[in-house]
Protein backbone atom coordinates (compact mmCIF):
# COMPACT_ATOMS: atom_id res chain seq x y z
CA UNK A 1 0.00 0.00 0.00
CA UNK A 2 2.87 1.94 0.78
CA UNK A 3 4.03 1.63 -2.83
CA UNK A 4 0.80 2.80 -4.47
CA UNK A 5 0.63 6.17 -1.90
CA UNK A 6 4.17 6.50 -3.31
CA UNK A 7 3.39 6.31 -6.92
CA UNK A 8 0.22 7.67 -6.32
CA UNK A 9 2.23 11.36 -4.59
CA UNK A 10 4.59 10.78 -7.55
CA UNK A 11 1.65 11.63 -10.26
CA UNK A 12 0.37 14.08 -8.22
CA UNK A 13 3.79 16.20 -7.97
CA UNK A 14 4.29 15.29 -12.00
CA UNK A 15 0.99 16.62 -12.75
CA UNK A 16 1.20 19.76 -11.03
CA UNK A 17 4.85 20.33 -12.54
CA UNK A 18 3.55 19.77 -15.39
CA UNK A 19 0.29 22.06 -14.89
CA UNK A 20 2.75 25.10 -13.57
CA UNK A 21 5.09 24.63 -17.01
CA UNK A 22 1.72 24.58 -18.66
CA UNK A 23 0.56 28.20 -16.81
CA UNK A 24 4.64 29.45 -16.65
CA UNK A 25 5.75 28.80 -20.12
CA UNK A 26 3.30 31.41 -21.94
CA UNK A 27 3.68 33.51 -18.92
CA UNK A 28 7.70 33.36 -19.24
CA UNK A 29 7.18 33.93 -23.16
CA UNK A 30 5.15 36.64 -22.95
CA UNK A 31 6.92 38.24 -20.66
CA UNK A 32 10.00 38.11 -22.42
CA UNK A 33 8.06 39.58 -25.28
CA UNK A 34 7.68 42.61 -23.04
CA UNK A 35 4.30 41.70 -21.93
CA UNK A 36 3.12 42.84 -18.42
CA UNK A 37 0.16 42.59 -16.22
CA UNK A 38 -1.50 45.91 -15.59
CA UNK A 39 -2.92 45.59 -12.30
CA UNK A 40 -4.62 48.78 -12.01
CA UNK A 41 -6.77 47.83 -15.45
CA UNK A 42 -6.90 44.42 -14.80
CA UNK A 43 -5.58 43.36 -18.07
CA UNK A 44 -2.20 42.05 -19.50
CA UNK A 45 -0.60 44.90 -21.90
CA UNK A 46 2.31 45.02 -24.14
CA UNK A 47 4.38 48.02 -22.45
CA UNK A 48 6.63 50.69 -23.83
CA UNK A 49 9.67 51.76 -24.03
CA UNK A 50 11.47 55.20 -22.71
CA UNK A 51 14.97 56.52 -23.93
CA UNK A 52 16.10 59.11 -21.87
CA UNK A 53 19.35 60.92 -21.79
CA UNK A 54 20.39 64.28 -20.07
CA UNK A 55 23.16 66.99 -20.11
CA UNK A 56 25.01 66.48 -18.01
CA UNK A 57 24.59 62.17 -17.69
CA UNK A 58 24.24 60.35 -14.51
CA UNK A 59 20.91 61.89 -13.53
CA UNK A 60 18.36 59.87 -11.72
CA UNK A 61 15.67 58.62 -12.93
CA UNK A 62 12.20 58.14 -11.50
CA UNK A 63 8.56 57.03 -12.26
CA UNK A 64 5.89 57.91 -10.56
CA UNK A 65 8.22 58.85 -7.50
CA UNK A 66 9.85 55.23 -7.84
CA UNK A 67 13.46 55.51 -8.71
CA UNK A 68 14.87 53.58 -11.45
CA UNK A 69 18.05 51.51 -11.21
CA UNK A 70 19.58 52.65 -14.62
CA UNK A 71 21.25 56.64 -14.91
CA UNK A 72 20.94 58.63 -17.97
CA UNK A 73 21.65 57.55 -20.31
CA UNK A 74 18.97 54.72 -20.11
CA UNK A 75 16.63 52.95 -21.77
CA UNK A 76 14.02 51.72 -19.70
CA UNK A 77 11.57 48.73 -20.72
CA UNK A 78 8.52 47.77 -20.01
CA UNK A 79 6.76 50.75 -18.96
CA UNK A 80 2.92 50.32 -18.33
CA UNK A 81 1.27 52.14 -21.24
CA UNK A 82 -0.77 54.94 -19.54
CA UNK A 83 0.47 58.33 -18.08
CA UNK A 84 2.98 58.63 -15.77
CA UNK A 85 5.50 61.03 -14.65
CA UNK A 86 8.75 61.10 -15.38
CA UNK A 87 11.64 63.14 -13.16
CA UNK A 88 15.23 63.68 -13.79
CA UNK A 89 17.56 64.59 -10.65
CA UNK A 90 21.06 65.10 -10.42
CA UNK A 91 22.48 66.86 -6.79
CA UNK A 92 22.99 70.71 -7.31
CA UNK A 93 20.80 70.87 -10.44
CA UNK A 94 17.40 72.11 -10.31
CA UNK A 95 15.24 68.75 -11.13
CA UNK A 96 13.36 68.23 -14.64
CA UNK A 97 9.56 66.68 -14.75
CA UNK A 98 7.01 65.80 -17.23
CA UNK A 99 3.75 63.50 -16.81
CA UNK A 100 4.06 61.66 -20.66
CA UNK A 101 1.72 59.21 -22.16
CA UNK A 102 3.42 55.93 -23.16
CA UNK A 103 1.45 54.03 -25.54
CA UNK A 104 1.69 50.16 -26.28
CA UNK A 105 4.60 49.22 -28.30
CA UNK A 106 5.95 52.31 -28.82
CA UNK A 107 8.84 54.07 -27.92
CA UNK A 108 9.36 57.58 -26.20
CA UNK A 109 12.08 59.64 -26.39
CA UNK A 110 13.36 62.10 -23.88
CA UNK A 111 16.84 63.25 -25.10
CA UNK A 112 19.46 65.52 -23.70
CA UNK A 113 16.66 67.34 -21.04
CA UNK A 114 19.45 69.74 -20.46
CA UNK A 115 19.32 70.29 -16.69
CA UNK A 116 20.64 73.89 -15.02
CA UNK A 117 22.51 74.32 -12.18
CA UNK A 118 20.26 75.47 -9.06
CA UNK A 119 22.23 78.65 -8.24
CA UNK A 120 20.87 82.23 -8.16
CA UNK A 121 22.57 85.12 -9.45
CA UNK A 122 25.45 86.84 -8.13
CA UNK A 123 26.69 90.73 -9.04
CA UNK A 124 30.01 90.49 -10.61
CA UNK A 125 30.54 94.69 -11.82
CA UNK A 126 28.75 97.21 -12.08
CA UNK A 127 29.05 100.00 -14.90
CA UNK A 128 28.50 103.12 -16.51
CA UNK A 129 27.55 102.40 -19.59
CA UNK A 130 26.36 104.80 -22.66
CA UNK A 131 25.09 101.72 -25.11
CA UNK A 132 26.16 97.70 -25.53
CA UNK A 133 25.24 95.04 -27.50
CA UNK A 134 26.04 90.95 -27.64
CA UNK A 135 28.01 89.73 -30.26
CA UNK A 136 25.95 87.81 -33.30
CA UNK A 137 27.04 84.49 -31.91
CA UNK A 138 25.67 85.09 -28.29
CA UNK A 139 28.67 84.98 -26.84
CA UNK A 140 30.06 88.52 -25.57
CA UNK A 141 29.15 92.06 -24.70
CA UNK A 142 30.85 94.95 -25.76
CA UNK A 143 29.91 98.62 -24.20
CA UNK A 144 30.93 101.85 -24.60
CA UNK A 145 31.70 104.27 -21.88
CA UNK A 146 32.97 107.68 -20.95
CA UNK A 147 36.02 107.85 -18.93
CA UNK A 148 37.03 112.04 -18.28
CA UNK A 149 37.36 113.08 -22.29
CA UNK A 150 37.38 109.88 -23.90
CA UNK A 151 35.05 107.36 -25.32
CA UNK A 152 35.96 103.97 -24.56
CA UNK A 153 34.42 101.17 -26.60
CA UNK A 154 35.33 97.50 -24.47
CA UNK A 155 34.56 94.03 -24.76
CA UNK A 156 34.13 90.31 -22.58
CA UNK A 157 32.97 87.32 -22.47
CA UNK A 158 32.31 87.50 -18.77
CA UNK A 159 35.55 86.52 -17.81
CA UNK A 160 37.39 89.00 -15.78
CA UNK A 161 40.58 88.10 -18.13
CA UNK A 162 38.58 88.81 -21.06
CA UNK A 163 37.57 92.09 -20.41
CA UNK A 164 39.76 94.24 -23.13
CA UNK A 165 39.51 97.66 -24.73
CA UNK A 166 39.21 97.44 -28.41
CA UNK A 167 38.68 101.84 -29.27
CA UNK A 168 39.37 104.86 -27.30
CA UNK A 169 38.18 107.59 -29.12
CA UNK A 170 37.69 111.70 -27.93
CA UNK A 171 34.58 111.99 -26.71
CA UNK A 172 31.84 114.54 -27.76
CA UNK A 173 28.32 115.09 -26.01
CA UNK A 174 26.69 116.28 -29.43
CA UNK A 175 27.19 112.60 -30.57
CA UNK A 176 25.33 109.65 -31.17
CA UNK A 177 26.92 106.24 -31.21
CA UNK A 178 25.76 102.99 -32.87
CA UNK A 179 27.42 99.50 -32.11
CA UNK A 180 27.30 97.37 -35.06
CA UNK A 181 28.93 94.05 -35.99
CA UNK A 182 30.41 92.19 -38.70
CA UNK A 183 27.83 88.59 -39.68
CA UNK A 184 29.57 86.72 -37.16
CA UNK A 185 31.46 89.28 -35.17
CA UNK A 186 34.84 89.19 -36.86
CA UNK A 187 34.73 93.30 -36.74
CA UNK A 188 33.29 95.57 -34.51
CA UNK A 189 31.90 99.29 -35.90
CA UNK A 190 31.38 102.50 -34.04
CA UNK A 191 29.46 104.69 -35.87
CA UNK A 192 29.43 108.35 -34.35
CA UNK A 193 26.92 110.54 -35.73
CA UNK A 194 26.98 114.43 -35.95
CA UNK A 195 24.45 115.98 -37.71
CA UNK A 196 24.18 114.92 -40.91
CA UNK A 197 28.16 113.34 -41.16
CA UNK A 198 28.76 110.15 -39.75
CA UNK A 199 32.17 109.12 -38.68
CA UNK A 200 32.76 104.79 -38.86
CA UNK A 201 35.57 103.12 -36.73
CA UNK A 202 36.17 99.67 -37.15
CA UNK A 203 38.01 97.18 -34.84
CA UNK A 204 39.18 93.65 -35.27
CA UNK A 205 37.97 91.94 -31.87
CA UNK A 206 39.93 89.21 -31.21
CA UNK A 207 43.20 91.56 -31.39
CA UNK A 208 41.70 94.75 -31.12
CA UNK A 209 43.46 96.08 -34.05
CA UNK A 210 41.96 98.95 -35.84
CA UNK A 211 40.98 98.76 -39.36
CA UNK A 212 42.13 101.75 -41.41
CA UNK A 213 39.44 102.87 -43.87
CA UNK A 214 40.26 104.40 -47.31
CA UNK A 215 40.95 108.37 -48.01
CA UNK A 216 38.77 107.86 -50.76
CA UNK A 217 35.85 107.37 -48.73
CA UNK A 218 33.84 110.67 -48.42
CA UNK A 219 30.84 111.48 -46.67
CA UNK A 220 28.88 108.49 -45.63
CA UNK A 221 24.79 108.50 -46.00
CA UNK A 222 24.56 104.60 -44.67
CA UNK A 223 26.48 101.21 -44.02
CA UNK A 224 25.72 98.07 -43.87
CA UNK A 225 27.69 94.78 -43.71
CA UNK A 226 27.32 92.17 -45.57
CA UNK A 227 24.77 89.75 -44.56
CA UNK A 228 26.18 86.56 -46.53
CA UNK A 229 30.05 87.22 -45.80
CA UNK A 230 31.85 88.42 -42.66
CA UNK A 231 34.61 90.79 -44.67
CA UNK A 232 32.53 92.75 -46.08
CA UNK A 233 31.21 96.27 -45.30
CA UNK A 234 29.25 98.66 -47.53
CA UNK A 235 29.00 102.43 -47.49
CA UNK A 236 26.88 104.69 -49.39
CA UNK A 237 26.47 108.68 -50.30
CA UNK A 238 23.83 110.27 -52.91
CA UNK A 239 25.95 109.10 -55.75
CA UNK A 240 27.96 105.65 -55.39
CA UNK A 241 28.07 102.70 -53.54
CA UNK A 242 31.68 101.10 -51.87
CA UNK A 243 32.34 97.65 -51.28
CA UNK A 244 34.97 97.25 -48.68
CA UNK A 245 37.18 94.23 -47.91
CA UNK A 246 38.69 94.60 -44.71
CA UNK A 247 41.18 91.77 -44.71
CA UNK A 248 42.54 93.10 -47.29
CA UNK A 249 42.33 96.63 -46.90
CA UNK A 250 40.21 97.07 -50.48
CA UNK A 251 37.34 99.52 -51.62
CA UNK A 252 35.39 99.08 -54.91
CA UNK A 253 33.08 101.15 -56.29
CA UNK A 254 30.11 99.21 -57.17
CA UNK A 255 29.08 100.00 -61.04
CA UNK A 256 24.96 100.41 -60.03
CA UNK A 257 23.08 102.17 -57.87
CA UNK A 258 21.17 100.54 -55.38
CA UNK A 259 19.54 100.75 -51.31
CA UNK A 260 21.23 97.85 -50.49
CA UNK A 261 23.47 95.36 -51.65
CA UNK A 262 24.78 91.90 -50.41
CA UNK A 263 27.27 89.21 -52.33
CA UNK A 264 25.52 85.60 -52.99
CA UNK A 265 27.97 83.19 -54.05
CA UNK A 266 29.51 85.07 -57.06
CA UNK A 267 27.19 87.19 -57.88
CA UNK A 268 25.55 90.21 -56.35
CA UNK A 269 22.00 90.78 -54.71
CA UNK A 270 20.63 94.47 -54.95
CA UNK A 271 17.98 96.46 -54.31
CA UNK A 272 16.03 99.10 -56.19
CA UNK A 273 13.27 101.10 -56.41
CA UNK A 274 10.69 100.95 -59.82
CA UNK A 275 7.19 102.04 -60.29
CA UNK A 276 6.22 102.08 -56.86
CA UNK A 277 7.80 98.57 -55.80
CA UNK A 278 10.89 97.49 -54.33
CA UNK A 279 13.21 95.07 -57.03
CA UNK A 280 15.28 92.48 -55.71
CA UNK A 281 17.67 91.25 -58.62
CA UNK A 282 20.73 89.59 -59.40
CA UNK A 283 23.73 91.32 -61.04
CA UNK A 284 25.03 88.74 -63.75
CA UNK A 285 27.44 90.02 -65.70
CA UNK A 286 26.33 93.95 -66.17
CA UNK A 287 23.01 93.20 -66.10
CA UNK A 288 19.77 93.14 -63.61
CA UNK A 289 18.30 89.82 -63.70
CA UNK A 290 15.07 90.53 -60.95
CA UNK A 291 13.82 87.57 -58.54
CA UNK A 292 11.10 89.49 -56.93
CA UNK A 293 8.62 92.64 -56.47
CA UNK A 294 8.40 93.79 -53.16
CA UNK A 295 5.92 96.65 -51.58
CA UNK A 296 7.80 99.65 -51.04
CA UNK A 297 9.55 100.04 -47.63
CA UNK A 298 13.00 99.94 -45.87
CA UNK A 299 14.48 96.91 -46.29
CA UNK A 300 17.63 95.81 -45.49
CA UNK A 301 19.60 91.61 -45.76
CA UNK A 302 20.10 90.24 -43.02
CA UNK A 303 22.00 87.00 -41.43
CA UNK A 304 20.10 83.92 -42.71
CA UNK A 305 20.47 80.22 -43.20
CA UNK A 306 22.48 79.20 -46.18
CA UNK A 307 21.03 79.04 -49.63
CA UNK A 308 18.14 81.50 -48.81
CA UNK A 309 18.13 85.08 -48.65
CA UNK A 310 16.79 87.10 -45.65
CA UNK A 311 15.51 90.79 -45.87
CA UNK A 312 14.03 92.49 -42.57
CA UNK A 313 11.21 95.37 -43.45
CA UNK A 314 11.98 97.67 -40.33
CA UNK A 315 8.88 99.50 -41.47
CA UNK A 316 6.09 96.90 -41.27
CA UNK A 317 8.14 94.61 -39.19
CA UNK A 318 8.09 91.88 -41.91
CA UNK A 319 11.22 89.33 -42.05
CA UNK A 320 10.81 87.66 -45.85
CA UNK A 321 13.18 84.69 -46.84
CA UNK A 322 13.34 83.94 -50.38
CA UNK A 323 14.88 80.74 -52.40
CA UNK A 324 16.77 82.47 -55.27
CA UNK A 325 17.04 79.09 -57.25
CA UNK A 326 12.72 78.86 -57.43
CA UNK A 327 12.02 82.10 -59.92
CA UNK A 328 8.22 80.77 -59.70
CA UNK A 329 7.77 81.12 -56.20
CA UNK A 330 11.28 82.53 -54.97
CA UNK A 331 9.39 83.87 -51.17
CA UNK A 332 9.15 81.25 -48.71
CA UNK A 333 8.26 83.10 -45.33
CA UNK A 334 6.80 86.66 -45.03
CA UNK A 335 5.93 86.80 -41.47
CA UNK A 336 5.50 89.97 -38.86
CA UNK A 337 8.60 89.71 -36.85
CA UNK A 338 10.38 92.30 -34.45
CA UNK A 339 12.98 89.96 -33.14
CA UNK A 340 14.49 86.53 -34.22
CA UNK A 341 17.35 84.38 -34.08
CA UNK A 342 18.34 81.10 -36.29
CA UNK A 343 19.83 78.12 -34.24
CA UNK A 344 23.73 77.40 -35.09
CA UNK A 345 22.20 74.33 -37.98
CA UNK A 346 20.03 77.24 -39.60
CA UNK A 347 16.98 74.33 -39.89
CA UNK A 348 15.28 76.42 -37.05
CA UNK A 349 14.38 79.94 -36.27
CA UNK A 350 12.73 81.75 -33.32
CA UNK A 351 10.83 84.40 -33.51
CA UNK A 352 8.89 87.03 -31.68
CA UNK A 353 6.04 89.92 -33.23
CA UNK A 354 5.41 91.16 -29.60
CA UNK A 355 3.86 88.65 -27.03
CA UNK A 356 3.76 85.44 -28.86
CA UNK A 357 7.40 83.00 -29.17
CA UNK A 358 7.26 81.24 -32.39
CA UNK A 359 9.28 78.54 -34.19
CA UNK A 360 9.57 78.31 -37.75
CA UNK A 361 10.90 74.66 -39.02
CA UNK A 362 12.76 75.17 -42.36
CA UNK A 363 12.43 72.17 -43.91
CA UNK A 364 8.99 71.62 -43.02
CA UNK A 365 8.10 75.14 -43.92
CA UNK A 366 5.99 75.40 -40.26
CA UNK A 367 5.37 78.21 -38.06
CA UNK A 368 4.38 77.31 -34.53
CA UNK A 369 3.67 78.99 -31.60
CA UNK A 370 5.32 77.93 -27.90
CA UNK A 371 4.11 80.13 -25.74
CA UNK A 372 1.85 83.86 -25.10
CA UNK A 373 3.17 86.02 -22.64
CA UNK A 374 1.31 89.15 -20.82
CA UNK A 375 4.51 91.12 -21.40
CA UNK A 376 6.50 91.83 -24.72
CA UNK A 377 9.51 89.52 -25.12
CA UNK A 378 12.42 91.86 -25.33
CA UNK A 379 15.56 89.47 -25.95
CA UNK A 380 15.91 86.07 -27.37
CA UNK A 381 18.41 83.84 -28.43
CA UNK A 382 19.56 79.60 -28.61
CA UNK A 383 20.79 77.86 -26.08
CA UNK A 384 24.33 75.57 -27.91
CA UNK A 385 22.93 72.18 -26.27
CA UNK A 386 20.01 70.21 -26.73
CA UNK A 387 16.76 72.50 -27.90
CA UNK A 388 16.39 75.19 -26.00
CA UNK A 389 14.94 78.89 -26.59
CA UNK A 390 16.51 81.67 -24.01
CA UNK A 391 14.01 84.72 -23.97
CA UNK A 392 13.43 87.89 -21.92
CA UNK A 393 9.97 88.93 -20.81
CA UNK A 394 9.38 91.70 -17.88
CA UNK A 395 12.63 91.49 -16.28
CA UNK A 396 12.73 87.42 -15.83
CA UNK A 397 14.98 85.63 -18.25
CA UNK A 398 13.44 82.10 -19.22
CA UNK A 399 14.71 78.71 -20.67
CA UNK A 400 11.94 76.71 -22.93
CA UNK A 401 13.12 73.13 -23.70
CA UNK A 402 10.94 72.39 -26.46
CA UNK A 403 11.66 69.45 -27.50
CA UNK A 404 10.16 67.26 -24.44
CA UNK A 405 7.85 64.53 -25.15
CA UNK A 406 4.83 66.14 -23.01
CA UNK A 407 5.54 69.68 -24.37
CA UNK A 408 7.42 72.67 -23.79
CA UNK A 409 8.87 73.10 -20.18
CA UNK A 410 10.15 76.29 -19.14
CA UNK A 411 12.65 77.39 -16.05
CA UNK A 412 12.92 80.58 -14.95
CA UNK A 413 16.68 81.38 -14.62
CA UNK A 414 16.65 84.97 -13.89
CA UNK A 415 14.17 87.93 -12.23
CA UNK A 416 13.83 91.40 -11.87
CA UNK A 417 17.14 91.62 -14.37
CA UNK A 418 16.47 93.64 -17.42
CA UNK A 419 18.99 93.99 -19.68
CA UNK A 420 21.17 92.53 -22.94
CA UNK A 421 22.29 88.55 -22.27
CA UNK A 422 24.68 86.50 -23.17
CA UNK A 423 26.20 82.99 -22.57
CA UNK A 424 29.79 82.53 -22.27
CA UNK A 425 31.67 79.72 -23.86
CA UNK A 426 29.79 76.77 -24.21
CA UNK A 427 26.84 77.97 -22.30
CA UNK A 428 28.55 77.19 -19.25
CA UNK A 429 27.05 80.76 -17.55
CA UNK A 430 24.50 83.21 -18.23
CA UNK A 431 25.83 86.53 -17.90
CA UNK A 432 23.03 89.26 -17.64
CA UNK A 433 22.99 93.34 -17.79
CA UNK A 434 20.43 95.18 -15.64
CA UNK A 435 20.21 98.33 -16.84
CA UNK A 436 18.92 101.67 -15.03
CA UNK A 437 18.93 105.04 -14.65
CA UNK A 438 21.98 105.59 -12.48
CA UNK A 439 23.92 102.58 -13.42
CA UNK A 440 24.04 99.26 -14.53
CA UNK A 441 25.57 96.16 -13.53
CA UNK A 442 26.22 92.86 -14.73
CA UNK A 443 25.37 89.39 -12.86
CA UNK A 444 25.92 86.41 -13.45
CA UNK A 445 24.32 82.36 -13.14
CA UNK A 446 26.43 79.17 -14.07
CA UNK A 447 24.17 76.77 -15.68
CA UNK A 448 26.48 73.71 -15.78
CA UNK A 449 29.21 72.59 -14.51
Amino acid sequence: MGQDMSKTLRLILFLLFLLAFLVSAPLVVLYTAGYRLDLSHGRIVHTAVLNVSSIPRNATILIDGEEISDRTPAVIENVIPDEHEVRLEKTGYLPWSQVITFESREATFATDVVLFVDEPLSLIETLDVIDSSVSPDGTRLTYITQTSSWLEVWTTTGATESTKLLMRLPYSALATHTLSWSLTGTYLLLAQSKGSSQELSIARVDDGSAIELSNAIGKIDQFWWDASDDDLLYVSSTDEVLRLTLSRGETETLAYEAQRVQSFGDRDLFLTVSNNRTVLSFDEDGTASILTYLPLGSYEFVRGPAGLVSLYESDRHRLILLDPNNREQPIVLNEEVTLWSWNAAGDQLLSTSGYDLKRYLRFENKTETLTRLSEPIDRLAWYPHGTVAFFQSGGTTNAMRLEDPGGSTQVTLAEEVVGPFWLRGDGDTLYVVHETDEEDTIWMRTLHE
